[in-house]
């Protein structure tokens, strides 16, 4: 049986985390005493506690030339206990807003006030852009597992020149633990609120004498019952009897191995493989009965450095990628015909009775969206196959000149069920790149880019994109940094060619609800960004004050027709049925905000870090400005407090999020003569959805006490309170309508009426509490 009615085997990667455990046994004493390996990267001084921290070539490069880079250590993921991804970077990392919700297993990465789209998110280089596969959306972010972060790199402003597409506003680079050549490891377990539990491991060890050879193993498990989503009471009534009120359990697995081989001083080589498998339930209040997913998600890379002579450095990267998703979507069948629904009851001696089921009512069952159904024929897999390499040369011609070039390859496949008969769009990309890195003679110390990016596309015939950054020191401690750049992001597979009907029958006329666009043009982006900052050291005591602004703007932003439908007509019934689509929005995507943040280390015990973002992100059309976007929070203030004992075995940390205003929007757009009606069939309106909401203006706090013991302080104990003040908060809001209600569906009031629609918030997680240990050795 396919994906969602199989709970993902724990059986691999259990094996695989005792392969892990056992060895540390042994090998403990030893491996503590070692020597600790020197980072295979220079360190460099970026932002998020303004610690030394290894970072990789390119962040190294971006923060010389006028980027703004954060790296985050994974002891500090480590420290904060977040259960997921986006609990991690939501309080650790500034200017981030996460999509969607967490908690239910489906979430995205926002920087600066862009959307799903404008920030892209990779993983050891490999992106994770959701290429919205036929069925739904696949989200890559949800696959990265917080216990093999070794750094989490954090680029601002368009970083389109590197990483391709969908960096527009900013990248997000997840660096994973690797092997390098020693004995070591890691080995914890996890339980808490909502039955959490969490078991990982890994193992790193050589396969030669010499530690030319090494390889790492690891693996994780995560399962939880999870925390109430949607109040029971704002569930459509026929929707609720049909089952639809449940828990939202999450199960995930991951396991991975990576290899070493240092050719020589000069020149190493690397490979990883990673799988990945997520179980998880994704129905709303207003539609499904049942809807679990399953995502499988394989990623294999590799990566060849070579540095020459301190001239010229040579990195070459390749990777594959295939994520599968299956998706259910039970919905109720209610009656439609005005004088009942006969139903056949069970049969007996005397022959099967019938019973008539009164119009509005669920009639008991409930049938599969196309595609959504159970087993192989009735529920079609999605996906895709994304494959790409990279070669890049930094070469340094004198004291006054250095220059970065390079060439990338990305291919994408669809990897669907041929009976979502979605037509050819296999795409290949080919990207030239050259970054020119000036010294001015009067003045050395400024770091200058000029750099320029042409792609070559089946999608397209060829895109130019550029990037600049420039960075100066001056005063000692003083410095003011830019940069700016343009990018562009393809439409999604789904947006094109989606083509979900749900079955046209006498009783249940549901009708198509979202159809393709196949003439989407691609989203073009233009952002600069700025800061003026300030860095002093004095005794054991660090300070870090930076101020700063960024302005977007985005082109063909792709949205949807909700609350302006196109009209289909049901082939059976002939009722009419209003049907979504997606298009390119005429107005522009204005994006303006400033950011601050301070950072400040008072000896070896305490360390305070805040950082503020205020956006404004409407669309806008010369001297019109729009309202605020949806799920874009207005202001947003994160900050962190740490305390070490002089031992360094207690620490003690806050975590509180400040959320500003934050709206939803929803329903029908507000009746109006703005816009005149057109041959696509839909009606003139304001353009301006009926419903409002506010779900912002709340204060999370969560908070860890940790102590280290043994000898080598290699054994962690921590205790974990998340929502630390128990805030009644939202993390999203959906709008949802009655059409399985069963006053709608009695006829008491029609789809344009108030009654119709409703919002219900997606709520955050209540006060719970965790514990757990870990050890390394």
């Amino acid at each position: 049986m396919y994906g969602p009615f199989k709970k993902p085997s724990l059986s691999l990667a259990a094996m695989l985390l005792a392969s892990t455990a056992l060895p540390s046994f042994a090998a403990a004493h030893t491996s503590v005493e070692s020597e600790p390996q020197k980072p295979a990267t220079e360190t460099v001084i970026v932002t998020g506690q303004r610690a030394r921290a290894a970072a990789t070539t390119v962040a190294q490069e971006l923060a010389v030339y006028g980027t703004d880079v954060q790296v985050i250590s994974g002891a500090r993921v480590e420290q904060s206990g977040a259960i997921n991804f986006a609990e991690a970077v939501q309080f650790l990392v500034k200017g981030v807003n996460v999509g969607y919700s967490p908690d239910e297993g489906e979430y995205t990465i926002r920087l600066d006030g862009g959307g799903d789209r404008d920030t892209l998110v990779t993983l050891d280089g490999t992106p994770l852009y959701d290429r919205g596969p036929v069925l739904e959306n696949i989200w890559g972010a949800t696959i990265i597992d917080n216990h093999i972060i070794e750094n989490i790199e954090v680029f601002r402003g368009g970083n389109s020149l590197y990483f391709g597409s969908n960096g527009g506003i900013g990248v997000v680079n997840v660096i994973t633990k690797k092997p390098d050549g020693t004995v070591k490891g890691d080995f914890g377990v996890s339980y808490g609120s909502f039955n959490t539990r969490e078991l990982w491991g890994n193992y790193s060890f050589p396969l030669d004498k010499e530690g030319n050879h090494s390889l790492m193993v690891y693996g994780s498990l995560l399962a939880t019952d999870g925390p109430r989503i949607f109040d029971p009471a704002l569930f459509t009534d026929n929707v609720a009897l049909s089952g639809g009120i449940q828990e939202y359990p999450l199960n995930k697995n991951n396991i991975g191995v990576k290899y070493l081989w240092k050719i020589n001083e000069a020149t190493e080589f690397r490979a990883n493989a990673i799988y990945t498998e997520s179980w998880f339930q994704d129905p709303f209040p207003s539609g499904e009965s049942y809807s679990p997913n399953t995502l499988r998600y394989p990623i294999i890379d590799a990566t060849l450095t070579h540095k020459s002579n301190d001239k010229l450095l040579i990195e070459a990267s390749a990777y594959y990628s295939n994520p599968l998703l299956w998706n259910a979507e039970l919905y109720p069948v209610v009656c439609r015909i005005a004088t009942g629904c006969p139903i056949a009851n069970q049969a007996t001696a005397a022959g099967v009775s019938t019973r008539t089921v009164p119009r509005g009512a669920w009639t008991g069952a409930v049938e599969p969206a196309f595609a959504h159904g159970f087993g192989t024929t009735n529920q079609f897999k999605s996906g895709f196959v994304e494959m790409g390499a990279t070669a890049r040369a930094t070469y340094n011609f004198n004291e006054f000149l250095e220059v970065v070039g390079g060439v990338q390859y990305v291919s994408y496949k669809d990897d669907s069920d041929a009976r979502f008969a979605v037509p050819n769009n296999d795409t290949a990309t080919t990207g030239v790149f050259i970054d020119v890195h000036p010294k001015l003679p009067f003045s050395p110390e400024t770091g200058i880019s000029l750099a320029v990016r042409t792609d070559f596309s089946d999608a397209f015939d060829s895109k130019t994109i550029w990037k600049f950054g420039f960075k100066h020191p001056f005063l000692k401690n003083y410095y003011v940094r830019a940069n700016g750049g343009t990018s562009y992001s393809l439409p999604q597979t789904n947006e094109l060619f989606i083509n979900n009907p749900r079955p046209p029958t006498a009783v249940n006329d549901a009708g198509f609800t979202t159809i393709g666009n196949p003439d989407l043009l691609p989203e073009e982006t233009e952002t600069y960004n700025a800061a003026f900052g300030y860095t002093h050291e004095f005794g054991d005591n660090r300070l870090f004050v930076e101020l700063g602004g960024f302005k977007t703007e985005v082109t063909n932003r792709i949205s949807t027709t909700s609350g302006r439908p196109l009209i289909v007509t049901n082939p059976i019934t002939g009722t009419q049925t209003p049907v979504d689509t997606f298009f390119n929005n005429s107005f522009v995507n204005e994006i303006n905000g400033w950011t601050a943040e301070v950072d400040l280390t008072l000896g070896e015990q305490w360390a305070f870090n805040i950082g503020y973002t205020n956006q404004d992100s409407a669309l806008a059309s010369g001297s019109r400005v729009g309202l605020q976007l949806s799920e874009t929070p207005e202001w947003f203030a994160t900050a962190s407090l740490n305390w070490t004992s002089l031992d360094k075995r207690l620490k003690v940390q806050l975590l509180p999020r400040v959320q500003g205003d934050e709206w939803a929007t929803g329903g029908p757009a507000i009746a109006g003569t703005t816009r005149a009606a057109g041959p696509d069939g839909r009606g003139a309106d304001t353009g301006v959805p009926r419903y409002r909401k506010n779900f912002g203006n709340y204060t999370v706090v969560n908070a860890t006490l940790t102590y280290l013991a043994g000898e080598d302080m290699q054994h962690r104990f921590m205790f974990r309170v998340v929502n630390l003040l128990d805030e009644d908060y939202a993390e999203r809001w959906g709008f949802g309508n009655n059409f399985y209600g069963s006053a709608f569906n009695r006829g008491e009031y029609t789809n344009t009426d108030d009654r119709y629609f409703y919002g219900y918030p997606f709520e955050g997680k209540p006060r719970s509490f965790y514990v757990t240990y870990a050890t390394k050795f």
